[in-house]
Parts: structure tokens; C-alpha cells; sequence
């Protein structure tokens, strides 16, 4: 009895280990991943220093301009634009990309335009409450060909920016909240999360019972979490080592809905260029989130 003991003793730890070796490989693959983008946008900015301003913008400017074009994008509506009319001279219009500063700028809008009673379902930092800085779609009588406008109510010199980000920061930025945050997790269930651990753990020679028993005991945990405990479950359940996905999981499931579905078409990686307001409108700035500045 003690040898078996000892030996079921002996393949936990073995589990626990492996377990431990793969999250610091992921750990590793991810410092590397966001190593190569600093060093990137460090001779990016290198270059950038040397020109004003006015230069960058409108090489940012026309670089959306550019690949909205080769990519030819018909819809207009993936993206909502927020008016704010007491900035500046005719107002300025922001356009959140999510994982790209966008709960920065909200938070800003929500604090300084509508003050601390706003709450949207009783939350006070959500973009709902800035339901109604929504602009209307559809060009305003007048516009001229130089400036025309996809959405009525701006004046024809009001100002219009975004805050664009890299792909791969901004997928790794999303994950990092999944993985750091539990509710997160359970949140996001069935919008990628579940489908990113099962399929990408799911061994196809297991048996009925196993997957069912697998799968069972993952539900039990997601449902729990926030609850203060966790049921015990299989030291051997890859669904729950880790409990939340990781990097190459997100990817496949991106690639595999990627323009299918509107899980592809989540906010959270779906590139600036899907939204094509900027395919059709004019823009004032579009801005880099700097590479400092936290997720």
C-alpha cells in the first residue's frame, strides 16, 4: 500500500513539474514575442525621431489609406464612432480599437463628459454609457468630396482620431488578461475560451467516459470560479493545467474563424483595417500606443 502510495505520490509531483516547465516555456515565448516587437518599435522610433509630427501622422495616415484600398473592404459598420462636441473648435470623434488603449480613452470620455453618476446596467466604466456620443451612419447634406463623411452630425473641420496597436501585442495583451484574471475566463467562455481548451487539448484516442469525465470536471471549475472554492478534479485533466488557454490556442482559434463568423470578427483582434471607417472616410490622426504603456 505505502509503494503504491509513494508512486501515485511520485506521478503527481512528475505532472506538477511538467506542468511548471510548460507555463515558464510559455512565459519564456511570450517575453520573447513582446522582446522582438520593443526592439522593432524602438528602430521604428529611431526613425520616427528624426521626422516631426506632422510627418508621422500623415505616414500613418496614409498607410491605413493604403491598405484599406489593397484590401478592398465593402462594410462600413464594423466599428461605432463617439462624437465629443465640447473638445475643440466643431468636437473630435474617437474610434476605440479594442486592446489598443481603448479603455484608457473611454474611461477618459466617461469621467470628463458625462461625470461619476453615468452607468450603463450599473457599471460605470463601460462603453455603453457612451451610448448616446454614438454618431449616426450616413453622410451629412453638403459634405464636400474632399471631406465626406460616412456619419452624419460632424462638422466638416472636426477632428477624428484612433489608437492603432501590433496584431501580436495586442492578441498576447488579451490573453494575459484571461490568464491573470479568472473572471475573464469565465466571462469570456463562450466567446473563445472554452472552445481554445477543448479543442486544443482534446486527445481524439480517448474514450467517451474520459472526455465526458474531462470536460465535466472543467465545467464544475469555470461555474465555481468567484465562488471561493474548487471541487477536486483529475491530476492527469489537461483542461484544467493550466485552466485557461495559451498563446498557440488563441491563434488556432482565430485562424479557424478568421472571416467566417463574428467570433472571428471579435474586437479584441480583428484588425483596424476590418473596420473600414477608414476606407471611406477621411481621417485627422491615428496614433501608436506607445510601447511603455501598459495592456
Amino acid at each position: 500500500y505505502q509503494r503504491r502510495v509513494r508512486e501515485k505520490r511520485g506521478r503527481k509531483l512528475k505532472r506538477e513539474q511538467e506542468q511548471k516547465e510548460a507555463e515558464e516555456k510559455l512565459r519564456k515565448e511570450q517575453e520573447e514575442a513582446l522582446e522582438k516587437l520593443r526592439k522593432e518599435q524602438v528602430q521604428k522610433e529611431a526613425v520616427k525621431n528624426s521626422k516631426s509630427a506632422e510627418e508621422v501622422i500623415n505616414e500613418r495616415m496614409q498607410r491605413v489609406k493604403e491598405v484599406c484600398k489593397r484590401l478592398n473592404y465593402p462594410n462600413s459598420n464594423q466599428y461605432n464612432m463617439y462624437l465629443f462636441r465640447k473638445y475643440g473648435k466643431s468636437g473630435i470623434s474617437w474610434c476605440p480599437t479594442f486592446k489598443a488603449s481603448s479603455s484608457t480613452w473611454r474611461d477618459f470620455f466617461i469621467d470628463n463628459v458625462l461625470g461619476s453618476h453615468a452607468n450603463f446596467m450599473g457599471t460605470h466604466y463601460h462603453l455603453g454609457v457612451l451610448g448616446n456620443q454614438i454618431l449616426t451612419r450616413g453622410a451629412g447634406r453638403g459634405a464636400s468630396a474632399a471631406r465626406k463623411r460616412v456619419f452624419s452630425g460632424e462638422a466638416e473641420d472636426s477632428v477624428r482620431f484612433t489608437v492603432v496597436r501590433h496584431p501580436i501585442s495586442r492578441l498576447i495583451s488579451h490573453l494575459r488578461k484571461a490568464q491573470n484574471y479568472p473572471d475573464e475566463v469565465r466571462a469570456q467562455r463562450g466567446d473563445w475560451v472554452e472552445e481554445s481548451v477543448i479543442n486544443g487539448r482534446t486527445n481524439p484516442l480517448w474514450d467517451t467516459a474520459t472526455r465526458t469525465k474531462y470536460k465535466r470536471e472543467w465545467d464544475v471549475y469555470i461555474n465555481e470560479i468567484g465562488s471561493g472554492r474548487h471541487s477536486p478534479f483529475s491530476d492527469d485533466n489537461p483542461y484544467l493545467h493550466p485552466p485557461y488557454p495559451v498563446f498557440p490556442e488563441l491563434i488556432d482559434f482565430v485562424m479557424r474563424h478568421k472571416g467566417r463568423d463574428d467570433k472571428g470578427n471579435n474586437g479584441h483582434w480583428r484588425p483596424l483595417s476590418n473596420g473600414v471607417i477608414s476606407a471611406k472616410t477621411t481621417w485627422t490622426s491615428s496614433y501608436s500606443l506607445n510601447k511603455n504603456q501598459k495592456s
